[in-house]
């Protein structure tokens, strides 16, 4: 991990992890702050592990954070020739876990996170996870991939014929980056402007602007494993809760009902108010309900 060109405040939060060899050749980064039982926290698209500072600093005090940079994504590294499957993202986890000494822990997950977690969660009911999984929170994420309102620009990434213009546009939109994540939020003034400004360059580190395209190819995962990722929400035998923001424009709160719906032991909580980036738009609440369900 190549520090020394960045600005004052990321080194800041750099310097809160670490950075792990997984996969053979790739490094991760990973925020790691307090001490406890395990808490393994899984960003979203298009963010990082960065999404969860408030979380970790209210959490960090009785829990160990762990919250890794997925491969293509923050301080992780993003490489050319990677197919940036949520198989190989959910191998890299395994593998820093296991760097960590991690053989059990509470996960938490947003966004395509949630999809990982979903993976890791089939891999213990097939009796191949490297650690258990203690208990699951799932933020705002698109399980149901049929059941999201995609962005205009999700919809020029999905789209194979629009291929070349979404290039040009990855190309150009760190300007445009930090708006329209907040464009997705009902509380974009919890961003400050040094927080803007971290996200933007943990964006452009090592070209991440230009890997969105390849990153965002996870999409047609979702569509294509769906029953094994709901399955295994189904059947793990392990805690689940959700915590659903009420007016999330992409995993919209009809989602996180059907969820219920389908996991019908899970708890559910409702976060009226309260945009797409849970994580940074609700630190408070979210961290209350993980540590409550934790520790019940």
């Amino acid at each position: 991990m190549q520090t020394e060109n960045l600005s004052a405040a990321t080194r800041r939060w750099a310097d809160q992890g670490l950075s792990v060899e997984v996969l053979g050749r790739h490094q991760m980064f990973a925020a790691v702050r307090g001490d406890g039982p395990a808490l393994l926290m899984i960003h979203g698209f298009p963010t990082s592990s960065h999404d969860y500072r408030e979380m970790i600093a209210r959490l960090s005090p009785d829990f160990r954070c762990i919250a890794p940079d997925m491969l293509g994504y923050g301080l992780s590294d993003k490489p050319i020739a990677f197919s940036y499957s949520l198989f190989q993202q959910s191998d890299a986890i395994e593998q820093l876990l296991h760097h960590l000494g991690v053989d059990r822990a509470h996960v938490v997950s947003h966004d395509v996170g949630t999809s990982v977690h979903a993976e890791l969660l089939a891999r213990q009911l097939e009796d191949h996870l490297s650690f258990e999984i203690l208990t699951s929170s799932f933020l705002n994420g698109s399980l149901i991939k049929g059941m999201a309102k995609l962005t205009p620009i999700q919809k020029l990434l999905e789209a194979p014929a629009n291929l070349g213009e979404a290039v040009v546009v990855c190309e150009n939109i760190a300007p445009d980056f930090v708006p329209l994540l907040k464009g997705l939020m009902k509380r974009a003034d919890s961003l400050s402007d040094e927080d803007c400004a971290v996200m933007e360059e943990l964006l452009l580190y090592q070209d991440g602007n230009r890997r969105i395209p390849g990153v965002y190819s996870y999409v047609r995962e979702r569509y294509l494993h769906q029953d094994r990722w709901l399955s295994a929400l189904e059947r793990t035998t392990s805690p689940v809760q959700f915590i659903w923001a009420q007016d999330d424009p992409v995993a919209v709160k009809e989602m996180g009902e059907a969820l219920a719906e389908r996991v019908p032991g899970a708890a559910y909580n409702r976060l009226p108010g309260v945009g797409h980036f849970v994580p940074i738009e609700a630190p408070d609440e979210v961290a209350t309900l993980v540590r409550s369900f934790i520790t019940a």
